[in-house]
């Protein structure tokens, strides 16, 4: 198992691109390559093959059948897809947390500016209890609510979010209303079945923790709304039951698609959701090991964090906006080449870091002495 990460540096910042070993960029490579010595008959014959094993790999990784799941590039394309295809018109409300990633937050905005729908933005606490989550976004429903969007796993906050209890609550209250959410940080870090959570749509990252190269997310849709549903690019397979018309985008490279069996197999053969489990026991050491050598605690950070991420709040004063919390992050990595996310939310400062199976304990002491160093 090697992975190529520049060995000088600290990564603690696995979720945020992900990272996958060598042997996987080989397999990547090998597609690549196999496309490039018969372009017409790899594109004729052997890729609608191929997708469609890498489609079925992917869909039994969280437990679904072969043609329950549309491959996509990323999350950020399948909120794209949900938003233009839910029939959004003016006055309608897409009601939203404010713990969303911004680039779907954009996506929103942008969303909402081309049909006439209102944002409506939902306050979560940092350290919000599962019920809190629930009756902060069941307050925000009206008989206008068309979407709810909500994460399963968030990514600047790293908590995960109760879901299926969300859900309970829109069918109570909105009714007509419809359910997606963000899981870009789910695969290879929570282990689910999306179609068991009730909810409209579910699109997620295989990239950020299941090992694939970059440019790899999945979409699940509900049977009763397949059929209303297009890919943002028409192209052959239009005419097609899901989840064929998203199977060829165009001429594109298949590489990193086609390389997802073999890493769902890197996966499982590492350990699997045993990985996970010891990755996540790794990652709460070092949350407290960092929090100990800076003197905070850990008092009003996420009740539920995610499994492989943690926060650790940061001495007063050391980051007090987004400007200075970027500044933190670029001498965290040109002066002590240690990776982790930087932020100033919600008013407090915070830095995000990660557990990985390339990760070991050390790797917290090198943030701990970069932080303690930087801090003072």
């Amino acid at each position: 198992m090697t992975f190529d990460l520049d060995p000088d540096r600290v990564h603690l910042n696995h979720g945020a691109f992900g990272a996958f070993p060598r042997e996987i960029a080989e397999e990547q490579a090998r597609w690549r390559t196999a496309a490039g010595r018969n372009p017409h008959g790899f594109h004729r014959v052997v890729a609608a093959g191929a997708v469609e094993d890498a489609r079925a790999a992917a869909a039994t990784f969280l437990h679904l059948g072969a043609d329950d799941v549309a491959l996509v590039r990323n999350v950020s394309e399948g909120v794209a897809t949900v938003l233009a295809g839910v029939g959004l018109r003016p006055g309608d409300e897409v009601v939203v947390g404010d713990h969303a990633h911004g680039g779907v937050r954009l996506a929103v905005d942008a969303a909402c500016r081309r049909t006439g729908a209102r944002a409506v933005e939902v306050g979560l606490p940092l350290d919000a209890t599962d019920e809190e989550v629930v009756a902060a976004f069941a307050g925000a429903l009206t008989d206008r609510t068309r979407l709810v969007l909500v994460d399963q796993v968030t990514s600047l906050s790293a908590t995960v979010h109760p879901v299926a209890a969300v859900v309970r609550a829109v069918r109570r209250t909105a009714p007509g209303a419809r359910v997606l959410v963000d899981a870009a940080h789910v695969p290879g870090q929570v282990d689910v079945d999306p179609s068991a959570l009730g909810v409209d749509f579910w699109t997620g990252n295989l990239y950020k923790w299941a090992f694939t190269p970059r440019g790899t997310g999945v979409l699940w849709v509900a049977p009763e709304h397949r059929a209303g549903l297009q890919p943002l690019v028409p192209s052959w397979g239009a005419d097609e039951p899901f989840p064929k018309p998203w199977d060829h985008p165009g001429n594109q490279d298949w590489s990193a698609w086609l390389a997802i069996p073999a890493a769902l197999r890197f996966f499982a053969d590492t350990g699997g959701w045993e990985q996970v489990r010891r990755n996540a026991v790794l990652v709460a050491a070092g949350q407290r090991h960092v929090a100990e050598r800076l003197g905070t605690d850990l008092a009003g950070l996420p009740h539920s964090p995610a499994p492989c991420m943690r926060l650790v709040r940061l001495p007063d004063g050391v980051v007090t906006d987004a400007a200075s919390a970027r500044a933190l992050y670029d001498r965290l990595s040109t002066e002590h080449r240690v990776e982790v996310g930087t932020a100033w939310f919600h008013g407090a400062p915070l830095v995000r870091f990660s557990g990985q199976v390339y990760n070991t304990e050390d790797d917290y002491t090198r943030l701990a002495d970069a932080l303690v160093r930087t801090c003072r």
